[in-house]
Parts: C-alpha cells; structure tokens; sequence
C-alpha cells in the first residue's frame, strides 16, 4: 500500500505541476476579468470631456473649393478654437469660440487659382495648445 510518506515521486511531481497550473489559470482569469471592467468602466468614468470635429466636406464650384466642417464641445466650458488654412504658399488664420455642448460650423472659401499646389490643408487647435485637435490635408483633383 502506498501512503503519502512513501508515494512514488512522479505523483507528487503531478500534483505539483496540476496545482501550479490551477493557479496560472485563476490568476490569468483575474486579469482578464480586470481589462474587461476597465475597458467597459473607464470610458464612463471619464465623462464627456472632449472636442471634435467632424462634418468635414471639401465643395467644388465652378471657380472655388468651398470647406466646410463642425467643431462640437463638450469640455464642460466655453473654449476658443483657431484655425490655420494654407491653400498653396497664403495662409488664413481665424479664432472662433464654441460654447459648452455647442457645435460651430466652419466655412472657408478658396479661389481655385490660389491653391497653388493642388492642396488645402487645416489645422485647428483649442485655445492655447501646441498640438492641433485636428489636421487635414485635401489633395485637389486636376
């Protein structure tokens, strides 16, 4: 008879390796249980706090590019926005404010003989920061 004082090595070297392996599997449940609430929590603990542009149209007329595009807030206050159009060599620059939860339509016209290298590109930026909110560059059919 074999009692566990003199059980074969191999058994104790199973039950070892089966409890380890238990072990692993809780542990890698635990984490993926952790992810999945932060993934699912997290967005919603962070509340409505941003600005983003969206809307954003390239028109063609007979003699102009017309672009157009929305900035909605919803930082929880007022922010002035500035924006930088370069059609070709010129550059625009404007500042508008949006107020909390408002949404501001843009609308900037372009003589086609002034985009110069066949682009128009936009940068737009949120009060004082380096980093544009959001940059696009409109590459112009010939």
């Amino acid at each position: 008879m074999v009692t566990p004082e003199n059980q074969p090595l191999t058994g104790l070297l199973r039950k070892a390796a089966g409890s380890k392996i238990k072990l692993l599997y809780v542990f890698s449940l635990l984490i993926l249980g952790t992810l999945i609430i932060f993934t699912v929590f997290k967005p919603m603990a962070a509340g409505e706090q941003y600005s983003e542009v969206t809307r954003q149209k390239l028109l063609q007329t007979q003699d102009e590019w017309i672009l157009q595009f929305e900035i909605s807030n919803h930082e929880g206050r007022d922010i002035d926005y500035r924006i930088n159009v370069s059609p070709g060599s010129e550059q625009y620059q404007g500042r508008f404010s949006v107020k909390d939860g408002g949404i501001y339509t843009y609308s900037h016209h372009v003589n086609k003989n002034r985009a110069a290298n066949d682009r128009i590109t936009t940068e737009i930026y949120k009060e004082d920061e380096s980093e544009p909110l959001a940059q696009v560059t409109y590459y112009l059919p010939k």
